[in-house]
């Protein structure tokens, strides 16, 4: 069955009942004391690597090639260091559900998924619908339905970008909901609401929105700069955000592009202007955060992954998204994230006040 990638491209967070309940977890033949290290973030300076790793694990978001799960991704959750896995087509085969309940077995933490089944309704096709909000409830609830039956947990939609004209980067692909921003509101809230309200995590993105990129401006291929003025930022494509922050969305994405009329220097998800300022001073987003993919084009002149990642760190993201099909990507991702933690370039503080809103969203699951 064909599945827009507007409506399932799902994430899995890897979760434990004993992490829920206590926030310890086994590495090796120890427990860590999750609440004990958050309690103590001043001295995670003096923290062996590899029980930092644990801490950091809960930020790094794994990806791997083809339909084979690889041992070193089992070894890697079992020791605690992987906070979840995204699922691309390629990964997609009937032994999927007990791949996915190995690395919950060996304890990760999260997964993105492009599987069968789900909506057959593209985001365009909903929001030019009679009865727009009630399409995309049902979508969500369909969506829900679909990842439960993979065992996961979490979906990377809804996009709600208000895209602006026809054959533009957003509607291309036919995953925007309309060019009003009214109805891309109630349609993306109604399909986070109800798939919410199936067991799955729900993700809106790409914050502050990339509905005015042209049908070439691509931040998976390289830097988009969108010159839109802040007055219609926030008076179009805002507003369906607003929308999804109101209705307790558990994720959000910010994007890759770069918005000069707020900050002229940085793509919003490396940006503390647009994480801190605007989506959590200004709209009071209080949850969890994801990047997009690390490896994308747009980030070019922003050194190697693992650089990429302690950016978006700094600039208060709490989820690092290491997508490229490789899991020696995302212990990168790791490595260079427990580095910068050592080295004081990363606040502990900061870091430790992330570490519980993904602790905070993980023990909802």
């Amino acid at each position: 069955m064909h599945v827009p990638a507007s409506l399932l491209s799902l994430l899995c967070l890897l979760c434990s009942t004993r992490l829920a309940s206590v926030q310890a977890i086994a590495n090796g033949d120890k427990s860590i004391d999750i609440q004990r290290l958050l309690e103590n973030h001043a001295s995670w300076t003096q923290l062996p690597d590899n029980k930092l790793a644990v801490l950091v694990g809960y930020h790094v978001i794994y990806s791997w090639p083809g339909p084979m799960l690889p041992q070193r991704l089992l070894h890697l959750a079992k020791a605690g260091k992987v906070g979840g896995v995204i699922i691309f087509g390629e990964n997609v085969n009937e032994n999927l559900p007990s791949q996915i309940q190995s690395l919950q077995d060996a304890y990760a933490n999260g997964e993105v998924a492009r599987l069968p089944g789900g909506p057959t309704e593209s985001a365009k096709d909903i929001g030019s619908s009679a009865h727009p909000a009630k399409a995309a409830a049902s979508a969500g609830v369909v969506a829900a339905d679909a990842c439960r039956a993979y065992n996961v947990n979490g979906n990377l939609a809804p996009v709600i970008d208000v895209y602006r004209t026809e054959n533009d980067f957003d509607d291309q692909c036919s995953r925007s909901y309309s060019t009003d921003p009214s109805i891309v509101n109630r349609c993306g809230s109604a399909f986070i609401s109800s798939q919410q309200s199936h067991g799955v995590l729900a993700t809106a993105k790409h914050f502050p929105g990339l509905g005015a990129a042209s049908s070439s401006e691509n931040t998976d291929l390289g830097p988009v700069t969108l010159n839109v003025p802040l007055a219609q930022l926030r008076s179009i494509d805002e507003v369906p955000f607003k929308g999804a922050i109101a209705q307790g969305v558990s994720i959000l994405m910010p994007s890759w592009a770069v918005y000069p009329a707020f900050d002229p220097d940085r793509p919003a998800g490396l940006s503390r202007r647009w994480i801190q300022s605007e989506l959590r001073g200004r709209l009071k987003f209080e949850s969890v955060t994801i990047s997009d993919a690390i490896e994308a084009g747009a980030l070019e002149n922003y050194g190697s992954n693992a650089t990429r990642a302690v950016t978006a760190v700094e600039a208060g993201m709490d989820i690092a998204l290491a997508s490229g099909r490789d899991v020696s990507q995302g212990k990168s991702v790791l490595d260079g994230l427990v580095a910068a933690i050592k080295a004081g370039e990363v606040s502990s503080a900061d870091f430790a006040a992330s570490t519980k809103r993904i602790v905070a969203l993980r023990s909802r699951l």
